[in-house]
């Protein structure tokens, strides 16, 4: 697309526009795509959906599918950022402690096609609004969808660290599997789970077979997060009444949330990090049944002491 001139035109943004892309591009980071799909699984109610907690273990497994996606195609194409990717130059009013942070998110390395931001953010985002369907009418829950994935797939041009085409592929390769999924699960979210693993086992056979240690590292946090979305379903799921306390979510989030950021930034064998990923997504799915036994020991002993 250097042919029609974007790249040129969005290099020459002010700093305080590329400044401004530079955090909209977080919204479709794995992390806050992470503790998004979380909240909206531990916190959404009836004003949400008439079954806001197996819509919310599918937006969980969109998510892994979304990942598992974008690590096969990378694997499969093997397409390089555009020259630049890995370098930032923090506005000039921007504090100096700031820097690092700034070319942090503002920079990105491996493979660039298709965009994995433009992927995940159009499985998460526009699966919440066609599975969360109390919330508002469908247009306009379809159009803020719309909205948020337009302006992180652009903020991926602004900053340098994609080109059109990435973007273009990854909206499009996002809503494929987005429908097909969703289609399959049918609100089920142990089939969605079940879907998501085994993308995620494509996905390492692809990342392995081209010898992309990154990406095959990325693949097995997938697949653990696959079955661990399984296991925990299978076994605590389906707690449509219980909604998670705030104090366990202060708690919960930054812990599980912490936890499965090291295991995706950590260079950790394969199976460690397929382990350590099936324990924080394990441990989303689990949180609910989790405070209904928190719950019943704590009543079980208070009836016992008034005995």
């Amino acid at each position: 697309m250097h042919g029609i001139g974007l790249t040129e035109t969005l290099a020459g943004l002010p700093e305080w526009v590329t400044f401004l892309f530079a955090i909209i591009t977080q919204f479709g980071d794995a992390w806050f795509l992470f503790g998004g799909v979380a909240l909206c699984y531990w916190y959404a109610d009836k004003r949400f959906d008439a079954v806001p907690r197996r819509s919310g273990g599918v937006l969980i497994a969109l998510g892994v599918c979304g990942l598992a996606t974008t690590v096969a195609l990378k694997s499969l194409f093997a397409v390089h950022r555009p020259v630049g990717a890995g370098e930032a130059f923090p506005p000039g009013w921007l504090p100096a402690a700031l820097d690092a942070l700034y070319r942090s998110i503002s920079t990105a390395d491996g493979f660039g096609f298709p965009s994995g931001h433009a992927v995940g953010s159009t499985v998460v985002y526009g699966g919440a609004a066609l599975l969360y369907d109390r919330l508002a009418e469908r247009r306009t829950r379809l159009l803020v969808a719309a909205v948020a994935i337009g302006l992180i797939s652009l903020s991926r041009l602004v900053i340098g660290v994609h080109l059109l085409p990435d973007v273009l592929a990854g909206i499009l390769v996002g809503a494929v599997v987005l429908f097909c999924t969703l289609r399959l699960a049918d609100g089920r979210p142990e089939v969605a789970f079940l879907v998501a693993t085994g993308m995620s086992g494509v996905a390492l056979v692809l990342a392995l077979a081209g010898g992309h240690s990154g990406e095959a590292s990325k693949a097995a946090i997938s697949v653990g997060a696959g079955l661990g979305g399984v296991a925990e379903w299978h076994r605590y799921g389906d707690a449509e009444r219980v909604r998670v306390p705030a104090r366990w979510v202060a708690l919960g989030l930054p812990v599980l949330g912490g936890f499965w950021g090291v295991v995706y930034a950590a260079d950790l064998a394969l199976p460690l990090a397929a382990l350590g990923s099936a324990i924080a997504v394990g441990g989303i799915v689990a949180m609910p049944r989790l405070v209904v036994w928190w719950h019943e020991r704590a009543t079980a002993k208070e009836t016992v002491a008034r005995a």
